[in-house]
């Protein structure tokens, strides 16, 4: 399999960042995993904040249901707390897709034995 797909199937479908490690460029692939753990959390901190919050503030006296956790969660994602860090997360990694292709250089033959 071509190097391009390796390190494009690595940070597409796995995490980003891994391809430009797969194709040996440390300082990008260190940055794009750091920068998208980061990201993650504060998507989970912004996501676990809006949703206590909505729930102490509309819902508490009732006990929570499948249908108050469906209103709250729909409520958290339109939130622009949220939104915001999701579509920089999404744009890193999209990001960091194109760029492990284009990153990817054609190895040298390998002689066997």
């Amino acid at each position: 399999m071509r190097q391009g797909i390796k390190a494009f199937l690595l940070s597409a479908f796995v995490f980003p960042g891994l391809g430009q490690l797969y194709n040996q460029d440390r300082g990008k692939g260190v940055f794009l995993v750091l920068g998208a753990n980061l990201l993650l959390g504060v998507l989970f901190l912004a996501g676990m904040i809006l949703v206590s919050q909505e729930y102490m503030a509309v819902f508490y006296p009732r006990p929570l249901t499948w249908e108050l956790v469906r209103v709250l969660l729909l409520d958290t994602v339109s939130h622009p707390v949220f939104l915001i860090p999701f579509a920089l997360f999404m744009a890193l990694w999209g990001f960091g897709m194109v760029d492990a292709v284009r990153g990817a250089r054609p190895r040298p033959p390998t002689e066997g034995p």
